[in-house]
């Protein structure tokens, strides 16, 4: 999308209706359409007698050389949506070759059943600005000779949250209409603004006479569980895959498609790859699994198709049919049109556990993990593994100092030079900044921390974390509490101002505040295991994880264990893809490692080893393995 074209749109107005005008007209213009018969179209014509939007409708037009298509208009609606509305209804652009190969999929899927195309009931649940229905549309074009008129009466069925995507569905589909010869004075559509999540499709006669839909497509919405409004929230509560947990807004989407397809119906979504892994997936697995739909899965991985979102996806067609077995590949997304049938793994529901996540590999992946799994104690049972601390304002409470005095700390924030009392700051580090131990030092920070700890009962184990009195702060570290008090505004607002702390300046979180001991200290995602081992028990760490012993032999060798190719493999076949073969390595991902027995000679001997290959080849022996098992 041309920079130009969105900062003209954005910089001439905000409503939807004079945005809309300046797309109909400028579409009509640069295609030399210069009659229309369609009310609902003429509406939105700018005349030249409105002389403001009339020049501002030239200026637009001088952007192109060449004429407006559809699929650019469609383009542009989706980008013009407020970024507010995005967070509300995550919509985004589809492409076109994804679009025609869930439709096309769908259909040679469905017309297996003998029904003509002519007759199939499309659903697009969550329809955006209608890109799904006009590419429906051109495939029954290509096929028969049916009207648009009738194709949109007939064929095509959908509703969204927002009324101008509603609204800018029914100008696309027209204008495409009238661009290929057939400009009516009206047409019929079946397009509705309402909530997917409580909308009755059995109330639609033309769905409840045929048993449901025929088809249903589409791109359900991006939005991730803690972006979700609490009026939402209460209506997730109505699908079983999303009653519990923090559900992100596309797994009931799932539910709901496949609630509202006929007995022999198909559901085709490109979505978020995480429901099969997820923690919040598990009720949704819970549902296929428990109804054995027909589902085969083609997975992007790390490959982001959505170039403005940070979302991972994957293509899922879903039949209502009972099946044993899902069908998963692999697979860039520029090589769909070649995946046969014979290329996907064929997975039974017996083997997968809805509970851990759905391991989609191969028999003798899966057989491996297994026996990795299954060999000695899990790591998340024989090792704490801790998420870091959490300010929810890390850039007013952590800092680099400049220089210091016995007594002080000097930094610079916002062009101003500030002094604060050392014996009010810890030192922390950002476990993703790190590739070594001899790297801790240098990347180690200061951290405001307004906290004292005490002992309960004499029991050293037993701490409690006492944020520091205002009259206390404000006294003994004066320097501080000015600081802070200059971003008193802003930490107020954190958790959109709806949580009550114990004072303004205490922490967002209080997690990972007390735990001390020897670590292991880890990023959240890597393209390559990184694990570094730190003895300064009371170092504290952020956006990270760290792995816990009293014993600083032991986390040594698990070093040694994670840093393995062996565990690297694991993770690579287990855990959430990221782009640039980053995987995520957060504690949902790596509790179920298992950790071998060892002998007492065992730990010394691989306490000592320092040869990456011996020390490959004693881990793989450990876990009766070979090089070749792991594809070294």
């Amino acid at each position: 999308m041309d920079k130009k074209i969105i900062d003209y749109l954005n910089n001439c107005t905000h409503q939807e209706t004079n945005i809309n005008k300046i797309l109909v007209s400028a579409f009509l213009h640069t295609n030399e359409i210069t009659k229309v018969k369609n009310i609902f179209i003429s509406n939105f014509i700018i005349d030249s007698n409105e002389s403001k939007e009339y020049e501002q409708l030239l200026n637009f037009v001088n952007l192109y050389k060449h004429p407006i298509s559809i699929e650019q208009l469609l383009n542009i609606f989706e980008f013009v949506i407020s970024p507010e509305d995005k967070k509300v209804n995550g919509a985004v652009f589809t492409p076109l070759y994804i679009r025609e190969y869930i439709i096309t999929q769908c259909l040679n899927k469905y017309l297996t059943f003998e029904k003509k195309i002519t007759d199939v009931k499309f659903g697009d649940i969550a329809c955006g600005c209608g890109g799904f229905f006009k590419t429906i549309v051109d495939i029954i074009k290509l096929r028969t000779d049916k009207s648009y008129y009738d194709i949109f009466k007939d064929n095509i069925f959908g509703v969204d949250i927002q009324y101008y995507s509603i609204e800018r569905t029914k100008i696309l589909l027209i204008l495409h209409a009238i661009i290929n010869g057939e400009d009516r004075t009206n047409f019929d559509f079946n397009l509705y603004q309402g909530n997917s999540l409580s909308f009755n499709w059995s109330l639609i006669s033309e769905i409840q006479q045929n048993g449901g839909f025929d088809i249903i497509v589409g791109n359900p919405p991006y939005v991730g569980a803690s972006k979700i409004d609490s009026d939402t929230k209460l209506l997730l509560k109505k699908w079983s895959v999303s009653d519990s947990g923090k559900s992100d807004l596309y797994i009931p989407f799932f539910e709901i498609g496949l609630e509202n397809l006929h007995h022999k119906g198909i559901l085709g979504y490109i979505t978020v790859n995480t429901f099969y892994k997820s923690l919040n997936g598990r009720s949704v697995r819970n549902y296929f699994s428990t109804n054995k739909f027909d589902l085969s899965i083609i997975d992007f991985g790390g490959e982001q198709i959505f170039k403005k979102r940070s979302t991972y996806t994957c293509i899922c067609i879903i039949g209502k049919k009972q099946t044993d077995c899902i069908n998963y590949i692999k697979s860039k997304s520029t090589n769909i049109k070649s995946i046969t049938e014979s290329d996907y793994i064929n997975i039974s529901y017996s083997d997968l556990n809805d509970v851990e996540g759905w391991y989609l590999v191969d028999k003798r992946t899966r057989e491996i993990i297994s026996n990795i799994e299954k060999n000695g104690r899990p790591l998340g049972k024989k090792y704490e593994i801790r998420n870091g601390f959490a300010t929810l304002k890390n850039n007013i409470y952590l800092f680099t100092p400049i220089k210091e005095t016995e007594e002080f700390f000097f930094f610079i924030k916002d062009n101003k030079e500030y002094k604060i009392e050392k014996s009010i700051c810890r030192n922390a580090i950002k476990p993703n900044t790190l590739k070594l131990e001899s790297e801790i030092a240098k990347h180690t920070e200061k951290l405001i921390f307004p906290y004292d700890i005490s002992i309960e009962s004499n029991d050293l184990n037993k701490k409690k974390l006492n944020i520091i009195e205002k009259k206390t702060l404000k006294s003994n570290y004066p320097l501080t509490y000015k600081y802070l008090l200059n971003y008193k505004k802003i930490l107020s607002e954190r958790d959109k101002g709806n949580r009550d702390y114990e004072e303004w300046y205490a922490f967002g979180r209080n997690q990972a505040l007390l735990i001390s001991g020897y670590k292991l200290l880890l990023p959240y995602i890597t393209n390559a295991p990184c694990f570094v081992y730190t003895d300064d028990q009371d170092l504290l760490f952020y956006n990270g994880y760290a792995i816990f012993s009293d014993l600083s032999d032991d986390l040594n060798i698990l070093q040694k264990i994670l840093m393995s190719k062996v565990f690297w493999f694991y993770i690579t076949n287990t855990s959430k893809p990221y782009s640039g073969n980053y995987f995520s390595v957060a504690k949902n991902y790596i509790k179920n490692f298992g950790l071998f027995e060892m002998t007492d000679e065992e730990k010394k001997f691989l306490l000592n080893l320092e040869d990456k290959n011996d020390i490959e080849n004693f881990i793989l022996k450990k876990y009766n393995l070979k090089r070749k098992d792991i594809l070294f």
